[in-house]
This record gives C-alpha cells, sequence and structure tokens, in this order.
C-alpha cells in the first residue's frame, strides 16, 4: 500500500471513529458505538501498516 493511500485511510478512520463516537454520545445508539469499535479495528489496520515507496497497487 502507498504512503497516500495509508494516510488517506488513516483520516478517513479518524473522521468516521470521530463521527461515530459523537452520534453515541449524542443518542445512546449501541449501532454507532459498534462502528465506533470497527473504526478504531480500522485504524489499527491501517497504523500497522508499513508503506512501500513507488507501489501502485
Amino acid at each position: 500500500m502507498s504512503q497516500t493511500a495509508r494516510a488517506i485511510g488513516i483520516v478517513v478512520t479518524l473522521a468516521m471513529l470521530v463521527f461515530s463516537g459523537w452520534m453515541y454520545l449524542q443518542t445512546g445508539d449501541w449501532v454507532a458505538l459498534l462502528f465506533a469499535v470497527f473504526s478504531l479495528g480500522y485504524g489499527v489496520f491501517f497504523f500497522s501498516i508499513t508503506p512501500r515507496d513507488g507501489d501502485a497497487s
């Protein structure tokens, strides 16, 4: 995965986590909490990937 794709993934994941956390705090909906947990999982995935220089795929 390229460094740009990794950075985009981290930014989108952070946005999803913040939004779903805010939504849970506003509504108390368990689905929003579940979505926040899965967003956190995606964040771990993107942080654990080592970017490779020149990787186009």
